[in-house]
């Protein structure tokens, strides 16, 4: 709902009230707003106009459902052409405008906001302010291109679009987007008070004398500019990511025309990249999926809600160290325990120059001292008595692991959850150390903790509600993401992204280049390559990795496979990987090159096979083993495996997931493709059932 207020002294307040929790604008959201202003400017009485919220916030963007639905370019172009013209009317009409910003304003909200002849925001610590679109594989629709940079400049313009940064509001007004920050109680009056004031008007890009801050695209210094832009995106994204591409080609044409043209020019992109696949599926993960997950829609409804004060973790190593440092900067109290105080004290050190590190880049949520005085360095268990939960993270290895967590358990009181953050031991392997194996589930958190929002929670057979519903509470107070699976050898995560790993070392031992390995991967949407992954490992750690992950032998995802026979091989001649210098790769320094004993060692002769077939063997491994365990009920959704694809091992984000990937694809092709792989390179790749039933019947993971 959009509705008027008068303020008195011909100023009205326009205020965007909406059903649910924020400001969204949808296509009907713009038509009711475009008929609003007109209905403002014809009015003599009305000499200003000022545009707030009843929420929180002040509008968070666009009405994302509404854009998953389109179809076509032209459907993306019916829902924001009423917005557009609005805006451009408040703009040019003649009377003073100003955006009364309450809260945060990101993507749709923000241009309206830049449409505005001054934007003046209230004291709140909370807001933030941007143009996000692009992490969604989208970007700004409402001439958020075109006026970002008129107002500050293309250098400064250029990588808050290209990043999606959101900024607080000391950082908005120093870098330009708002003009002024107020106490929340006296914000509509500076609003009111500067609309009164105002004399003339107008938009510096409407004026004659106009020139873009800076440089011109056209400009020797523009010139370079892009061209040093172009290189380094494609440097990040090897060509997949349209939405970044498509925002610096409207940049470059759209901020040497006028600025209605250039709007013109963003709307063609915009409308694009909407109705695109990229943009639908990287909503669908990361928006859509994201939101249910930090919203803990999984969580048992009949737990009360928990507020934990005090964690105990078991063991003071890089995962320990990091629980223990989210945990202190969420404001609980920390028990350390390791097998003795000198161990526990060095870990609070290395903690101690996490949170300096953090503070420099003022990511610290409060003081170094404060953080790190949440944190107890302890070799006793006695000392853990009244945690709240307790997180064991000591070496992988069961055995050490059952008698940490039978430890813990003697110590403190009767339900309190007890978790495991391992990353492939079956929970129900561990529970037999606990006299009730009710109280036990997995937390597996992603390296570096501090980092990675993902923590896959794994619950066993035994897991009570209860302990699963204090354990989502307690996630949600160090403000991570979880996706919350069941049981079984590497659970979700570990057992698909080994099979990424795996199929790198099968291609090797085909003869194919680690160059031409990495490169498929990295063309294809990840970050790194596997080649260079697996030298991240070492051989040693690989080893075990993929022996920990052979089951009882006969899993699906090993048929034809000889990766364990070749980093077997590998580490036998004493290739350890990049820590060393001698991996796959030989290093030296920050340069490499494949290892010129590679193929004597493994015994292989040159592969003739392209890169779309490394590729195809690369993604099709991953998605082939998410669809195995979705046959067995280690996840339930494909949204959550999607999820912890893109979060937990970087698959391509702009193809939404191991299960988007094949609804990409197609089931009956992805079918199809899959039989061939397995004919040239093992059984590995069939088809599961499911996925044959899919095809067969014309189905996909995602009806959206």
């Amino acid at each position: 709902m959009i509705t008027r207020k008068n303020l008195g002294d011909g100023v009205v307040l326009v205020l965007f009230s909406g059903d649910g929790p924020v400001n969204t604008l949808g296509r009907a959201d713009n038509e009711r707003f475009a008929a609003l202003i007109d209905e403002l400017l014809a009015e003599p009485s009305v000499k200003g106009i000022v545009l707030s919220s009843d929420k929180r916030d002040f509008l968070a963007g666009g009405d994302l459902d509404e854009l998953r639905a389109v179809q076509t370019p032209a459907d993306a172009i019916a829902i924001v052409t009423p917005f557009l013209k609005a805006i451009r009317k408040l703009e040019t009409g003649g009377k003073p405008v100003v955006a009364a910003l309450n809260g945060t304003a990101l993507g749709g909200g923000f241009e309206l906001a830049l449409a505005c002849h001054r934007r003046i925001a209230a004291d709140q610590p909370s807001a933030r302010f941007g143009l996000p679109e692009v992490t969604l594989g989208l970007m700004p629709g409402g001439g958020g291109t075109q006026r970002l940079p008129r107002l500050i400049g293309l250098a400064a313009a250029t990588p808050l679009l290209l990043e999606g940064k959101r900024l607080k509001p000391a950082d908005a007004l120093a870098a330009g987007l708002i003009d002024a920050i107020v106490q929340p109680e006296r914000l509509l009056d500076e609003a009111k008070a500067w609309v009164l004031a105002s004399s003339n008007p107008a938009q510096l890009w409407d004026m004659k004398s106009f020139r873009l801050p800076g440089f011109a695209p056209q400009s020797p210094e523009g010139r370079q500019f892009f061209l040093a832009s172009w290189a380094r995106l494609h440097k990040r994204s090897a060509g997949c990511d349209l939405a970044s591409e498509a925002i610096l080609q409207v940049l470059h044409h759209g901020t040497e025309r006028s600025i209605d043209a250039g709007i013109a020019i963003e709307t063609r992109h915009f409308a694009r990249l909407a109705a695109s696949f990229d943009a639908k599926a990287k909503i669908r993960t990361l928006f859509v999926g994201t939101a249910n997950a930090r919203a803990m829609k999984m969580r048992p409804k009949n737990v009360p809600v928990s507020k934990p004060a005090r964690v105990a973790v078991i063991g003071g190593g890089v995962m320990g160290r990091g629980i223990a440092y989210v945990s202190a900067m969420a404001g609980m109290e920390v028990n350390l325990v390791d097998i003795s105080a000198d161990i526990a004290a060095k870990a609070k050190d290395a903690i101690t120059r996490i949170a300096e590190r953090d503070h420099e880049r003022g990511h610290l949520r409060g003081t170094v001292a404060d953080v790190v005085g949440r944190i107890y360095p302890t070799m006793s268990y006695a000392d853990i008595g009244q945690s709240d939960i307790v997180v064991e993270a000591v070496f992988e290895r069961p055995d050490l692991k059952r008698d940490v967590l039978a430890k813990a358990a003697a110590a403190i009181r009767p339900g309190t959850p007890i978790a495991s953050n391992t990353s492939s031991i079956p929970i129900t392997n561990l529970a037999s150390a606990l006299p009730d194996p009710s109280c036990i589930l997995g937390l597996h958190f992603f390296s570096p903790v501090e980092r990675m929002q993902l923590v896959e929670v794994i619950r066993a057979g035994a897991t009570s509600d209860e302990i699963l519903a204090r354990a989502l509470d307690f996630l949600k107070r160090i403000d991570k993401t979880p996706v919350v699976v069941n049981d079984g050898l590497g659970f979700f995560t570990s057992r698909v992204v080994t099979t990424y790993s795996s199929e790198a070392m099968n291609l090797l031992a085909d003869g194919v280049t680690p160059q031409l390995i990495d490169n498929a991967a990295v063309n294809a949407g990840f970050a790194m390559g596997p080649i260079s992954l697996c030298d991240l490992v070492t051989m040693p750690l690989l080893k075990d990795i993929f022996a920990s992950m052979r089951g009882n032998g006969r899993r699906a995802a090993d048929r034809g496979s000889v990766a364990r026979e070749t980093v077997a091989k590998l580490a036998a001649d004493e290739r350890v990987g990049k820590a060393k210098g001698n991996g796959i790769y030989t290093y030296n320094g920050e340069t490499r090159e494949p290892w010129d004993g590679l193929s004597a060692c493994l015994g292989t002769k040159p592969s003739s096979l392209d890169e779309a077939t490394v590729r195809d063997r690369l993604l099709f491994t991953q998605s082939l083993e998410a669809i195995r365990t979705l046959e067995d009920g280690v996840v339930t959704r494909p949204i959550d495996g999607d999820l912890a694809s893109v979060l937990g091992w970087g698959f391509p984000a702009h193809l939404g997931g191991v299960f988007s990937f094949v609804d990409r694809v197609g089931a009956s092709a992805f079918a199809h493709r899959a039989h061939e792989l397995a004919d040239l390179f093992g059984g590995r790749y069939e088809p599961p059932a499911m996925l044959l039933e899919m095809a067969r019947d014309n189905r996909k993971f995602h009806d959206v």
